[in-house]
């Protein structure tokens, strides 16, 4: 698939499969959400991620059945395929399980090396950001656009981490502390691929967190370039890989003073 036109099936795809996760989250959560833990406390896992992801990989499959699909709670599909869709069922999952509405659905299809096509459905808000590589980014469909904030010190950023590991807590407070000595204000939210979203609809001006996956930005990643942001590695290197990574995203206009304040930070 190559162009707009050629990714926009894709995309269409996407948003009918985060629609479809997020009405499982729906229903699940009229229930007893089963939750549990990957780790000691942090890392949580409820019937509704499940559920979720299996209603994403129903629509998918049923589009693209030659495709493959690695999701946060599993993985569906020819593992060697070209096309490779990557899905958060349900992002935010603390969020969500303590009944903060701040959470979404993420999904995206890489091919050739690139993602080419995503969406991130915010449930609680009924917000559909979607983009396609070289298609503009949409919310509703309504393009969106970063803001032009050029400061730092006037910047609202996100930082957050989901570990139990005395390292990356470690790595996070001073991650924490290089911000806050910095920024116009920092905030901790709990969703890489709204956060990322909110960036490229202009609420946001920066997000940083180590260790991320290609399930948790993907989409957010696509979406926020799309509307004319940039998300990099702590060192400004591109991001252009699935494999997990340390990533810094901003409006563009902050990238540079962000990328001085978080020079040897990265722990991946």
């Amino acid at each position: 698939m190559t162009g707009r036109a050629g990714h926009a099936p894709a995309v269409a795809v996407a948003q009918a499969a985060a629609r479809a996760g997020a009405a499982a989250l729906a229903i699940a959560a009229e229930g007893d959400l089963r939750i549990c833990y990957k780790d000691a406390r942090a890392n949580l896992v409820t019937v509704a991620d499940r559920r979720s992801q299996d209603a994403v990989t129903s629509v998918i499959r049923d589009s693209f059945p030659g495709h493959a699909i690695v999701g946060e709670e599993g993985a569906a599909g020819d593992p060697d395929a070209a096309d490779v869709w990557y899905v958060d069922p349900l992002d935010g999952t603390t969020n969500f399980a303590h009944g903060l509405p701040f959470y979404c659905v993420s999904v995206a299809l890489r091919s050739g090396g690139e993602t080419v096509a995503g969406a991130v459905y915010d449930v609680p808000r009924d917000e559909m950001f979607a983009a396609s590589r070289g298609g503009g980014a949409t919310v509703n469909g309504e393009p969106v656009g970063v803001s032009a904030v050029g400061r730092l010190d006037r910047a609202l950023v996100v930082a957050q981490a989901q570990s139990v590991d005395p390292a990356e807590i470690r790595a996070y407070a001073d991650l924490v502390g290089r911000l806050m000595s910095v920024a116009g204000g920092l905030r901790s939210l709990g969703s890489p691929a709204l956060t990322l979203c909110a960036i490229a609809a202009g609420r946001l001006e920066a997000y940083c967190e180590h260790a991320m996956d290609a399930w948790d930005i993907a989409a957010g990643q696509l979406i926020l370039e799309e509307a004319g942001g940039l998300l990099t590695r702590f060192d400004g290197r591109p991001h252009r890989t699935a494999d997990r990574a340390d990533v810094v995203a901003s409006n563009g206009a902050v990238h540079t003073e962000l990328l001085v304040v978080l020079k040897g930070a990265s722990i991946t």
